[in-house]
């Protein structure tokens, strides 16, 4: 099933990132069918159906009339200002991307977005999936040195939610 990450509506289109077996870019026209999707169906498909069904129930950014060159940075500058929407969606993507990413370098860097988020939220429920995860991560990647540099930054994000009051 299809998870829309985020919604931003420029002028008449809807762009929009989607999480399904791959993450997918749509671009739908609000006034029109034209669509288009990185799927292999290439628009006009469930991903554009998701898109318009969040932004008929209101859920998107409006960047007003400009039509963005990076869609995806728009839709961060607005996910950065609501700090605890940021931290769901990095968590989406991250374990979206466990399922997929061959290399582990996109899962990283989601690891250490996700634990800015969760020290920056307080949001210590997303410790022990974030934990349970990095165990799946170094299973894969235990001879990437970077391994132990996620280890070493989560157990700081850990140690500093343990020390302030609930």
């Amino acid at each position: 099933m299809a998870k829309v990450l985020w919604v931003l509506k420029a002028g008449n289109k809807l762009y929009s990132k989607v999480l399904d077996d791959y993450p997918y870019y749509v671009e739908a026209d609000l006034f029109s069918d034209e669509s288009l999707c990185t799927c292999p169906l290439g628009g006009n498909c469930g991903h554009v159906s998701a898109v318009r069904d969040a932004y008929e129930k209101g859920l998107y950014f409006d960047a007003g009339n400009v039509e963005p060159r990076n869609s995806e940075a728009v839709a961060w500058s607005y996910l950065s200002q609501v700090p605890r929407l940021a931290l769901e969606v990095t968590i989406a993507e991250l374990f979206s991307s466990l399922k997929r990413d061959e290399s582990g370098s996109e899962s990283a860097m989601l690891f250490l977005r996700a634990l800015r988020l969760v020290r920056e939220t307080g949001a210590r429920e997303y410790l022990y999936p974030l934990g349970e995860a990095l165990e799946e991560y170094s299973s894969v990647f235990h001879d990437y040195l970077l391994v132990e540099k996620l280890w070493k930054a989560y157990e700081e994000v850990k140690n500093t939610l343990e020390k302030e009051p609930l």
